[in-house]
């Protein structure tokens, strides 16, 4: 039996189709498979303990061509049972499937109506009412596209959906119906990274993975062998323009060539600074968003995101660490000035600080919410596994949140 379910018989009393959503068992070794009591989701209900963004009823209009989302795996438990995903947390499981649902399943490829789906599954000896609470529910759990709308890659050439349909699917169990919406959000924005080391070039790349429209890299230095790494730039490099490498490796993750030309006089929506191992920080623009992110010694640092007039910015926080410490000025002197020949910058630290930072910049260029970074540090010390975050507030005595003209 499944425990913390909601069963409901739909359809004729001599048939008892039972049909219900629920949350799989998660089954952990060493430990007897068991199902875990989750909310359970029924046709009433508006989601099914999956992403917010999911709209119930989004499938109900005229025109509107249900199609069972293909980023999720359909799983089948038994001859009459379908998990449909794989996350215990997020996939759901359908129960008490017969060769009459089986029928309504395969329909929804996104070739039909609403209506022309409930007519075809009659003639195919599903009623009409079943039809209707199997579209009801999957609805509800945020499972059924609209095939008769742009999902936001249906514009892109050949090379480009092929690229980015795994970005595309994971939005879509993340974001649920916004995905097309955030694709084209990402296909629009700029991006300059400043500084193109162990960190800073990687980042490039995976910002360009991702499907930002224009990823413009800055760095008047030339490669060192300490500036090559894993996902960044290669031992190859060496002695070419960093700049010039990392725009190399953004092409290649933008092939056959990027969205949006670099134009220099466009403003970015994003400035991220990822200072090169021993050299000093780049200046912050004050009237633009901007992520820090570097390594430092032994710990990777991600943040702040500032927001100028809303979040914290780097003085507020050389402003908090003079409070707390009076001989912190003179350190941060020297470490704006000192340029060192070689910093400390553990290879597998510099990809997981520029896996995080894209995670960070990604949160705040696709909307829908603060990321973690805004008004704050994320920061991973080895040998620990663990991300800290550290809150940081607006400076009292820090001009960035004055009134304008003050």
């Amino acid at each position: 039996m499944l425990l913390g379910a909601k069963c409901r018989d739909l359809g004729l009393e001599s048939t008892h189709l039972r049909l219900q959503l629920e949350h799989p068992p998660y089954p952990a070794e060493g430990v007897h498979r068991r199902l875990i009591p989750r909310p359970t989701v029924v046709d009433e209900a508006p989601s099914c303990g999956r992403a917010a963004t999911y709209a119930a009823n989004r499938c109900h209009s005229p025109g509107v061509r249900p199609l069972l989302t293909s980023a999720i795996q359909r799983l089948w438990r038994d001859g009459e049972t379908l998990q449909l995903g794989r996350h215990p947390g997020r996939a759901v499981v359908l129960a008490g499937i017969d060769p009459g649902a089986r029928e309504v399943l395969a329909m929804l490829n996104g070739s039909r109506d609403r209506a022309a789906i409930v007519h075809a599954a009659d003639a195919a000896g599903c009623p009409p009412a079943r039809t209707e609470a199997m579209l009801r529910l999957l609805d509800a759990a945020g499972l059924l596209d609209d095939a008769a709308t742009d999902r936001g890659i249906a514009a892109l050439d050949r090379d480009a959906r092929d690229r980015l349909a795994p970005d595309v699917g994971s939005l879509r169990l993340v974001r649920g119906s916004d995905a097309a919406q955030v694709l084209r959000r990402r296909r629009s924005a700029r991006v300059v990274v400043e500084g193109a080391g162990r960190v800073g070039a990687p980042v490039a790349a995976l910002l360009a993975a991702a499907g930002i429209g224009s990823v413009r890299v800055v760095d008047d230095g030339l490669t060192r062998p300490e500036d090559c790494g894993v996902g960044g730039l290669a031992a190859t490099a060496i002695g070419r323009p960093r700049q010039e490498a990392a725009r190399d490796l953004v092409t290649a993750a933008t092939a056959p060539r990027p969205v949006l030309a670099a134009v220099p006089t466009a403003l970015p929506d994003l400035v991220v600074l990822t200072p090169v191992g021993g050299a000093p920080m780049p200046e912050p623009p004050r009237l633009l968003p901007h992520l820090l992110s570097e390594v430092r010694g032994e710990v990777g640092v991600v943040g702040p995101l500032v927001m100028p007039g809303t979040s914290a910015c780097l003085r507020c926080l050389d402003l908090a660490r003079t409070d707390a410490d009076p001989g912190w000025p003179a350190v941060a002197v020297q470490l704006a000035t000192n340029s060192r020949t070689q910093a400390p910058c553990d290879g597998v630290l510099a990809v997981a600080v520029a896996a995080q930072t894209v995670l960070q910049a990604l949160a705040f260029l696709d909307g829908g919410g603060l990321p973690s970074a805004a008004g704050g540090t994320l920061e991973l010390t080895l040998p620990d596994w663990r991300w800290r975050r550290r809150s940081w507030q607006v400076h009292p005595d820090c001009d960035c949140a004055w009134p304008t003209g003050t």
